[in-house]
C-alpha cells in the first residue's frame, strides 16, 4: 500500500488524535496541514486570521496541500476547511484514500470546550458549527470512507480506517494507484456498540458478496432470502459469488407484498432454514427491499436465538434507510412493525445498479426517505435535491450514489449515537407517526410506505407551522420537492381504493410505538436540517390537520 490516508472532517471530529494513532500503527509519517501552515507562517492560525484574514490562510493552506499531496505512504490530517477548495481535494485524491470523520454538534461542542481560540466560531459556537456543517457537510460526505466518531473510541476508529485503507483497491476498482476511472466504491462505517459494520455503496457490488463475507470470517451455511422477481434478476450472481467463496447456499423466496411481514411468514421461513440445516454459525443474506429486510432481519434475530445476516438492499428506500440500523420487525393485525427486534447486520451492500430495475413507483417511494433525511438533518442534501432532482429520478449513477452515500452517512451517525431509539434516533421517525397510521388504517393495501410517509411529512409539517415551530416557507420547499418526486402530499392524493378516513388514521396512531404514557410524540421540523420532538401537540389540532387532508 503506497497511497496516503487523508483525514478530512470538521474541527473536533478527532482527525489529529486518530491520525497520530493510525500513523503509529502503520509506521508511517504523520502530517497535520494546520501545523505545517503555522510552521511556514511563523504564526498561529488565530493570528493569521486576525492579522491577514481567512483568504491569506486559505492560500497558505493550498500551498501546503500541494506539497503533501505529492507524497506517498503518509497519514495526513487536514484542516476543516480544506474541502472548500476543489484543487485541494484533487491533489489529495491523486495519491490518497479520503477518509471523513464526522460527529454530532453536541459532541463537537464538548470536545472544543476550552480548546483555545477558534476564529471561525465567534460568539455563538453552536450556531456557527451548525452553519458551517450545513455548508461543508456534503463535501465531507464525498469521501471513500465515512466514520462517525461521536461515541466511538479512537482505537476503534483507527482499526476501521486501517482495515479499509490496507484493502482499498483504488477508484478504478483495481490494484492500481488512485486516479481517474469508474465510480469509486464508497464505504460508510456504522459503529454501534453491539456490532460495527460497513455499508458499501457502488456499482456491480453484488458479485463481491461471497468475498466480503469470507473476509468477515463467516464460515457456516448460507441462506439467501429474496423475492421471485429478484431471484430471476440477481439470484444467480449472488449464489455464484457465495459458492465461489466456498459456501453452501440455498435460496428461499417470499412474495414482495407487505403481507409477507407476518409471524406466519416468519414461521415458514424458520422451517426452510431448519430444512437447510442452518446452525448458529450460519448467515442469512437478504436480497430485496424493506419487506425482505424487515422479515429477514427479524428471522435472523430470533432463529436459534440469533444468527448473522447481511443485507443487499435493492430499493432506494432500503438503500438510504431501511437496511441501515438493525431495526427489524413484522406487522401485527393492530399495527405496523409491532413485533420486532434490533439486530444489526454484519454487512450492507448497496449496489446502485439494482436500482435500474426498480419500478418507477418504488423509486418515487424511496425518494420520500431521501427528502426526509434532508429535512431532519442534512440541509446540504436538501439543496442538492432542489438542484438535481431530475438527475436522481432518471437514475443517473453518480447522482444515485451521492444520494445513497449521504443518506447512509447521516443515518450511520444517528444510529451510532442511539442504537436502540432511546434518545436521538427518534428523529428518523419524522413523517412516520401519521404515515404509519395511514398505512395501518388502509390495511397496508394499495399504497407504498414512501407515499404514506410523504403525506405524513406534509401533515406533521403543517402541525409544526400551526404551532409556530416552523415557518411556512420551509414546508412549501418540502412540499415542492415531494411533488417533484411524484409523491402525494394529501390523503386525497393517495392512489388506493382503500383511502382511510381521518378517524381511522387517528385510531391507528393511538397504537404508535413511540407513544409514552399515552401521549404521542411528534418529530416536528424547525427549519430544513433541524427538528424538535414534542409530546404536547393538542389532539384537537391533530384532528383538524387530518380532517383537512
Amino acid at each position: 500500500m503506497r497511497h496516503n490516508v487523508v483525514l478530512i472532517g470538521f474541527m473536533g471530529t478527532g482527525k489529529t488524535v486518530v491520525g497520530r494513532a493510525l500513523a503509529s500503527r502503520l509506521r508511517w509519517p504523520f502530517v497535520d496541514t494546520d501545523a505545517l501552515v503555522e510552521q511556514r507562517a511563523g504564526r498561529s492560525i488565530p493570528r493569521i486570521f486576525a492579522e491577514d484574514g481567512e483568504a491569506t490562510f486559505r492560500r497558505l493552506e493550498a500551498d501546503v496541500v500541494a506539497a503533501v499531496g505529492e507524497s506517498q505512504g503518509m497519514v495526513i490530517a487536514t484542516g476543516g476547511g480544506v474541502v472548500l477548495n476543489r484543487d485541494n481535494m484533487a491533489r489529495l485524491r491523486r495519491n490518497g484514500v479520503i477518509v471523513a470523520l464526522r460527529a454530532g454538534v453536541h459532541a463537537i461542542l464538548a470536545r472544543l470546550d476550552g480548546d483555545g481560540d477558534r476564529p471561525l466560531l465567534g460568539a455563538d459556537p453552536e450556531g456557527s458549527i451548525r452553519r458551517l456543517l450545513t455548508e461543508r457537510g456534503p463535501l465531507y460526505e464525498d469521501a471513500d470512507l465515512v466514520v462517525d466518531t461521536s461515541l466511538a473510541r479512537a482505537d476503534d476508529t483507527v482499526r476501521v480506517i486501517e482495515m479499509f485503507a490496507t484493502t482499498w483497491r483504488g477508484r478504478s476498482g483495481d490494484a492500481s494507484p488512485p486516479g481517474a476511472g469508474s465510480m469509486a466504491e464508497r464505504v460508510v462505517r456504522v459503529a454501534t456498540r453491539s456490532r460495527g459494520y460497513d455499508v458499501r455503496i457502488g456499482r456491480g457490488l453484488i458479485g463481491d458478496i461471497g468475498d466480503h463475507l469470507r473476509g468477515l470470517g463467516m464460515t457456516g451455511r448460507i441462506a439467501v432470502l429474496t423475492h421471485p422477481r429478484l431471484e430471476g434478476l440477481y439470484g444467480d450472481r449472488v449464489t455464484s459469488s457465495l459458492r465461489a467463496a466456498g459456501y453452501e447456499a440455498v435460496t428461499v423466496t417470499v412474495p414482495p407484498s407487505e403481507t409477507s411481514k407476518s409471524l406466519r411468514a416468519a414461521n415458514r421461513l424458520y422451517d426452510r432454514l431448519l430444512e437447510a440445516r442452518l446452525d448458529r454459525g450460519s448467515v442469512l443474506v437478504v436480497l430485496g427491499g424493506g419487506v425482505a429486510g424487515d422479515l429477514g432481519g427479524f428471522v435472523a434475530a430470533t432463529f436459534l436465538r440469533g444468527i448473522a445476516w447481511a443485507a443487499i438492499p435493492t430499493t432506494l428506500l432500503a438503500q438510504v434507510d431501511a437496511a441501515i440500523g438493525g431495526k427489524t420487525a413484522v406487522n401485527h393485525s393492530r399495527g405496523k412493525n409491532l413485533v420486532g427486534a434490533v439486530h444489526q447486520p454484519v454487512l450492507v451492500v448497496s449496489d446502485i445498479d439494482t436500482l435500474g430495475s426498480l419500478p418507477l413507483r418504488e423509486m418515487q417511494s424511496g425518494m420520500a426517505e431521501v427528502i426526509k433525511t434532508g429535512v431532519i438533518g442534512s440541509p446540504g442534501l436538501f439543496s442538492y435535491l432542489e438542484d438535481g432532482l431530475k438527475a436522481v429520478l432518471r437514475r443517473d449513477p453518480d447522482a444515485l450514489a451521492t444520494v445513497v452515500a449521504r443518506c447512509a452517512a447521516y443515518k450511520a451517525g444517528v444510529v451510532t449515537s442511539d442504537e436502540r431509539e432511546e434518545a436521538g434516533r427518534i428523529v428518523l421517525n419524522y413523517g412516520h407517526t401519521i404515515g404509519h397510521g395511514i398505512e395501518a388504517a388502509a390495511g397496508y393495501r394499495g399504497l407504498t410506505h414512501g407515499e404514506a410517509v410523504a403525506v405524513g411529512m406534509t401533515l406533521e409539517g403543517r402541525l409544526a407551522v400551526r404551532m409556530g415551530v416552523c415557518d411556512a416557507v420551509s414546508m412549501e420547499r418540502q412540499a415542492a420537492l415531494l411533488r417533484g418526486a411524484g409523491l402525494p402530499v394529501r390523503v386525497a392524493d393517495l392512489r388506493t381504493r382503500h383511502r382511510p378516513s381521518a378517524g381511522a388514521i387517528a385510531a391507528a396512531m393511538a397504537l404508535d410505538k413511540k407513544a409514552r404514557a399515552g401521549r404521542l410524540r411528534f418529530v416536528l421540523p424547525v427549519e430544513v436540517g433541524r427538528t424538535v420532538v414534542r409530546d404536547d401537540v393538542p389532539a384537537t389540532l391533530v384532528e383538524e390537520v387530518l380532517g383537512d387532508a
